[in-house]
């Protein structure tokens, strides 16, 4: 071989050992995100960031070109559950007991884990039935709505029926999964069920029925305060490849939080929007500065709801605290 050959030999092996680097170095961050939400004021802060382009705002802070999000609507965590593993939507939210039983049973790229809380919430015991003042006043027959059998709903009136029954088992007997609205319909018109364990924006509408009234809330059954009720979540390979996404997004999500605290009448305008609801602005302005809802992207009470739902069987093992749970980039914050 001439030396020119060689020399051109050369340059060509050089320039093919390099391409894998230069490769990875230009490989982009996507610049559409799917994300997939739930119905509720509990996700209140998705809808915000997403009708404000704060996602896009932070995305171009970051130094991407933007960012394009969409949303697609879902009803329940098993829906959602199966949109994000199948790579239908790229971020999901999920109520908390639902983002507990996704990262308990997923591993590796696939590990479902959540970016960031939304929201903690009171829930709230009503009954329309006269004589009963606490849960041990319910009987047989007595039925107690909850969205859900794995809902926390129904995770914490186990946890009040052992602390005041006698056993958890107890609060089986008294439970029946109805939706929210049909829930609300139900107590209202006296029809079907005893109870039900309500979340706001259904809370205030049964505190304004004088036929129905309030026998316990939620706060103080396990730990002190109330527990966070969502999270927007998503798997542990889309967060690898696109970590200044997911950045942007976690800022978009702390953005929005500071303007419904900041602006709750624009926040209400915002939900109204976003959801169709029998509600008036008004009464959405007060849920969102009464307390019955907080809007954090730090956890809380995650870790102890983690713990009482393995004492149920809902999961096989309970994180050692509340970052196992999360994906980095909440580092310091007030958690639990």
């Amino acid at each position: 071989m001439s030396i020119r050959h060689a020399a051109a030999a050369a340059r060509l092996l050089v320039a093919a050992l390099m391409l894998p680097a230069l490769g990875g170095a230009a490989r982009a961050e996507t610049a559409s995100v799917r994300i997939g939400l739930q119905y509720g004021l509990v996700y209140l802060p998705v809808m915000i960031a997403q009708s404000e382009g704060l996602f896009d705002k932070r995305a171009k802070e970051a130094g991407l070109d933007g960012l394009t999000v969409t949303l697609t609507r879902f009803s329940g965590s098993t829906a959602m559950n199966d949109a994000l593993l199948s790579d239908s939507v790229e971020l999901g939210t999920l109520g908390s007991a639902g983002a507990l039983i996704a990262w308990d049973k997923t591993r590796g790229s696939q590990q479902i884990k959540s970016l960031t809380a939304l929201s903690s919430v009171v829930y709230t015991l009503f009954t329309g039935k006269p004589g009963v003042a606490a849960l041990k006043d319910f009987t047989f027959g007595d039925k107690i709505a909850v969205p859900a059998f794995n809902s926390p709903q129904a995770i914490l009136l186990r946890v009040a029926a052992a602390q005041q029954l006698g056993g958890s088992a107890k609060a089986d007997a008294l439970m029946v999964s109805l939706p929210h609205p049909d829930a609300t319909a139900a107590m209202r018109a006296g029809q079907g069920i005893a109870g039900y364990f309500a979340t706001p924006p259904f809370t205030q509408v049964l505190q304004a029925d004088p036929k129905i009234r309030a026998i316990m809330t939620s706060t103080g059954l396990i730990g002190s305060g109330d527990i966070t009720a969502a999270t927007l979540n998503a798997k542990q390979g889309f967060v690898d490849a696109n970590p200044k996404v997911a950045q942007a997004i976690r800022a978009g999500m702390e953005d929005a939080v500071a303007l419904i605290r900041s602006d709750p009448k624009r926040a209400a305008t915002i939900y109204l929007a976003s959801e169709q609801v029998q509600i008036d602005r008004a009464q959405v302005e007060t849920i969102l500065t009464d307390g019955s809802i907080v809007y954090d992207v730090a956890p809380k009470g995650m870790v102890n709801l983690a713990k009482a739902m393995a004492t149920q069987g809902f999961l096989r093992k309970v994180p050692g605290d509340w970052q196992e749970i999360f994906f980095p980039g909440l580092q310091g914050r007030d958690g639990s």
